[in-house]
C-alpha cells in the first residue's frame, strides 16, 4: 500500500479519564473527593464503579451506594484503574462492529475479542512484574501504559477496516514475519506510531506516550525505560500465556526483558504457571475481560 490510512477518526477519550490520569495522590483526603465528584460526571461509569464495589469479591453487610463509599472500599489507584478500563473498552467497542463477525477468520487468535483480552492481560501482567520489582508507586501508571500499549492497532481498525481484515489475513500466515513491517506494508506505518499521534491527541503524560511508541523497539532511548520494558516484558507473556505464536526473535527479546530487568527465573516461573490462575479470581480482571462481551 503505497499510500498512508488516512487517521480522520481518532476517537475522543472522555475527559473524565483524562482528568483522572493527571490526578494526583499528593492529599488523600482531596484527592478522593475529587476523584469521586471527576466520577459523578459520567452516570454510566458510575454505575459500573458501584456495580464492581458490590460485587462478591468486595461486597459487605451494607450496600454500596456512593462513589466516596466505593473509594473507600476499593482504594484510590483500583478506582483509577477501573476508570480507563472501563473508557478504553467505550473506544475498542467502535471497532468492534468493524469486523465480518460471519468470518472465521476473526474467531482465531487475531479476533477482535482476542485483542482486548491481550491488553487486558498485559495490563495486569506489567502491574505485577513492577510489584515484583518494588515499584509499587508507580503501579497504576504502569497498568495504563500495558492497556494502552496497542491502542493504534485499534485506530486502524477503526480507520480501515477493509484493509485491517487483510492485515489479519497476512498476520495469520505470516507469524514468523516483524508485526510491524506487515503493518507498514498494508497501512503505511505501523501501530506504535499511530498509538503515538493518538495519545498526543489526547495530551497524555509523556511516560505514557512513550511506552506506547516505543514498546517494540530494541533500542529505548526514553528517560521512561523501565516502564517501556516492563511493558515489552508484559506484552510477550500476555501472547505466551494466550498460547500465539512464538518466533526465535519474541524469545530472545523476552530473555534481553528479563536480563535488562533484572529478574529471577523465579518470577518468569510463576507467570507461566500460576499467574493465570490466580488472576481470574480477581474481580477486577473477571470483569474487565466481560466489558465488550
Amino acid at each position: 500500500m503505497n499510500n498512508k490510512t488516512e487517521l480522520k477518526d481518532i476517537p475522543i477519550m472522555p475527559q473524565v479519564a483524562t482528568k483522572i490520569i493527571k490526578l494526583q495522590e499528593d492529599n488523600l483526603d482531596i484527592s478522593f473527593k475529587e476523584l469521586g465528584n471527576i466520577i459523578l460526571l459520567d452516570p454510566a461509569l458510575t454505575a459500573k464503579i458501584l456495580k464492581v464495589a458490590n460485587s462478591a469479591l468486595y461486597a459487605r453487610q451494607k450496600e454500596i451506594t456512593s462513589i466516596q463509599q466505593a473509594i473507600t472500599l476499593l482504594g484510590f489507584k483500583t478506582i483509577k484503574s477501573l476508570v480507563l478500563l472501563v473508557c478504553a473498552s467505550n473506544i475498542f467497542g467502535k471497532s468492534k462492529k468493524r469486523l465480518k463477525s460471519s468470518s472465521e477468520l476473526y474467531k482465531s487468535k487475531s479476533s477482535e475479542i482476542e485483542i482486548w483480552r491481550h491488553l487486558v492481560l498485559t495490563a495486569f501482567l506489567a502491574r505485577h512484574i513492577s510489584t515484583s520489582l518494588n515499584l509499587d508507586q508507580y503501579n497504576e501508571e504502569i497498568f495504563i501504559a500495558g492497556l494502552l500499549h496497542d491502542i493504534g492497532r485499534i485506530i486502524l481498525l477503526i480507520n480501515n477496516s477493509e484493509a485491517y481484515e487483510g492485515f489479519l489475513e497476512t498476520l495469520c500466515n505470516k507469524t514468523e514475519q516483524d508485526i510491524l513491517s506487515i503493518e507498514e506494508e498494508i497501512f503505511g506505518y505501523h501501530h506504535a506510531e499511530v498509538g503515538k499521534i493518538v495519545l498526543e491527541k489526547w495530551n497524555f503524560p509523556d511516560e505514557l506516550i512513550d511506552t506506547v511508541y516505543q514498546h517494540h523497539s530494541t533500542s529505548v532511548d526514553s528517560a521512561h525505560k523501565k516502564m517501556i520494558l516492563i511493558v515489552a516484558l508484559a506484552n510477550l507473556y500476555s501472547r505466551i500465556l494466550s498460547d500465539e505464536s512464538f518466533s526465535d526473535r519474541d524469545v530472545q527479546q523476552k530473555e534481553e526483558y528479563m536480563k535488562a530487568l533484572n529478574l529471577t527465573p523465579e518470577i518468569d516461573e510463576y507467570i507461566t504457571t500460576h499467574f493465570m490462575k490466580d488472576i481470574e479470581n480477581d474481580e477486577l480482571f473477571t470483569m474487565s475481560t466481560d466489558l465488550i462481551e
